[in-house]
Parts: C-alpha cells; structure tokens; sequence
C-alpha cells in the first residue's frame, strides 16, 4: 500500500507541469495570460473545502489527543527557546549540514536537481523548439508535454510492479535486504535520461515529423518519476523519521533553486548553440551522472556506516511534537 499511496501522492505534482502548458496554452490563445491565474484560482477554491475537512493523521499527534483523553501525563514540553532551536535545527540547519557532510544526500540531491531544472528549462526549451521548427501554436505547443505525461504513467506503472513482486516481499523476510535494494528504479531512470534528452536533440528537425520528438518526452518522464520514488524511498531506508525530513528537506530545496534558474537562460542557451548541441548538453551531463546508482549500490552501505545521523542521536516523533 505504501508504494501504491507515494505513486499517487507524487503523480499529482507531477502532473501539474504536463497539464499546465497545455492548459495555460490554450488560455492564452483564446483569452489572455490573465485566465492562467483564474482558472488556478478556479481549481483552487473548488480543492479548498476537501482540504479544510480532511482527518488528522500524523501518528504522534494522535497519540498524543488520545494521552490527553486518557488523562495519561505528557512529558512537560520544553520552554519556548529550546523549542524554537528544535525546529530550526530539523528544518533549516540539519538540512544544510547533511548537503555538506552526507555524500548520499548530497549526490541524489544534485541528481534530483539537475532532473528538475532540465524539466522547468523545458517551459522555455519546448515553446522555442515546436514554435521554430514546426510553426506550433501556444495551444499546440503545450500538448507536446503529453508526451512527458506518458512517461511519468510509464515510470510509475514501473515502481509499482518493482513494490509489489520484489518490495513487499523482501520486507516479510526475517532480515530485510539493505536500502540499496532498492536502487533499481534510480537504475533504470539514469539510463532512460539520456536517451529521452538525445532523442530530443536530434529528431527537432523539419525533416523529422512533430510526432517523433514529443515521444522523447516519455523516457524523460520515466526517468523524472522513477529517480523521485527511488530518492524517496531510499532515504527513508537509511535514515531515522526526523533525519528524512531534513534529508527531504535539503533536496527539496536544492531542487527548486537550480530548478528556478533554468529558464532564465534556456532561451539565450538554445538560441547560441542551437536546439541539437543545446539538449545534447544536458545529456551528456545526464550521462556524466549516470553511475551515480550504481556506486550508491556499492559503497552505500559504508556511507551509512560513517553517517552521523544515526538512530542514536534520533529524537522520536512523538517528543518532537509534545515539545512543540
């Protein structure tokens, strides 16, 4: 159920930058630029009440509602200040301080980021590209990142067949295999990058129908989807619960810094060296970051070994939020 709950919970996001330009194409090809933002607002408000009405159900705060209930006595949560550096600590300091001192985070950090600029510099890349070549249209331009749609459906069909045949099961052994079992989606993902983003370099010519490079976008997808699930995952394998977050945490934020300044260049990027050698480019920096699974796999047990992130130096959940 696990593996089924994340390909849910992360196909939702994912879907927003594949149906976004084709929605937001068609908008300001019909209306304006302005109806982009209504038609958020739109989505926004008819999501709104499902929001507000949602069920608690962050295990530790339910412990804590049914202590309360029982009349069981609490710890006595800690003063205001050292509450205060207790959550600095797990969303801002740790953060930074395992990008520096874990190479696992830090790798499958600057792997994940590349991903994702390459994905926001695709809002520029593929305007530029299908408006050139092939005289698309806006509206016509934003459904060519169906393609990248496919993929992502691919992928996670793919994550979901790995969780259920080799997943599951392993974890009703008597002793689970280590976390870099579950390297083989990142796997197959890094040898799906490159060839989705040569693909595309390569076929974005008049003398090759539209057709050929919008599929480029499905090992693209593939590869976006099955390095998410694979990070995901992992890190909650090799760390404690409050150690992921921060883990989470700092990839997050790395992903969307270099992810936001993508598109600031993309356009200058393609305009001087040209839609082939621009995405070639990217690919060679995907092939550049291809062994990156496989030397997890083999030297991510030491790596763990070394952390100093371990259980031992774990506050629980359950005292994080009755400090709080």
């Amino acid at each position: 159920m696990v593996g089924a709950a994340m390909c849910g919970f992360c196909l939702a996001p994912f879907s927003g930058p594949v149906l976004g330009p084709v929605i937001g194409g068609f908008l300001i090809e019909k209306k304006s630029w302005n109806w982009t933002m209504w038609v958020l607002l739109m989505f926004s408000g008819a999501t709104l009440p499902l929001i507000a009405t949602l069920r608690e159900t962050y295990y530790p705060v339910l412990m804590k509602r049914r202590a309360k209930k029982r009349g069981l006595a609490l710890p006595p949560k800690l003063p205001t200040g050292e509450a205060l550096n207790l959550v600095f600590m797990v969303t801002l300091r740790r953060p930074f301080a395992m990008l520096v001192f874990e190479p696992i985070v830090l790798a499958l950090s600057v792997y994940m980021s590349f991903v994702f600029a390459v994905l926001f510099g695709f809002f520029e890349a593929f305007p530029f590209v299908f408006t050139t070549v092939y005289d698309f249209k806006s509206g016509d331009t934003g459904l060519t990142f169906l393609g990248i749609g496919v993929g992502l459906l691919i992928g996670a069909a793919i994550y979901l067949f790995l969780d259920r045949t080799q997943y599951v099961p392993a974890m009703r052994l008597p002793v689970p295999p280590p976390p870099e079992s579950r390297l083989l989606p990142a796997k197959i993902g890094a040898v799906a990058l490159p060839i989705g983003l040569f693909w595309l370099a390569w076929t974005s010519r008049k003398s090759v129908h539209w057709i050929v490079p919008v599929l480029s976008g499905v090992p693209f997808g593939m590869a976006l989807i099955l390095l998410f699930f694979t990070v995901a995952a992992y890190f909650t394998l090799c760390y404690p619960a409050m150690a992921t977050a921060s883990a989470l945490a700092a990839n997050n934020m790395l992903r969307y810094l270099l992810a936001a300044g993508f598109p600031l260049f993309t356009i200058q990027m393609y305009e001087k060296m040209g839609i082939g050698w621009a995405t070639s480019f990217y690919a060679f920096v995907a092939l550049a970051m291809l062994p990156v699974p496989w030397a997890l796999g083999r030297y991510g047990a030491r790596l763990r070994a070394g952390s100093r992130y371990g259980l031992q130096e774990e506050m629980t959940e359950l005292e994080i939020v009755q400090s709080i």
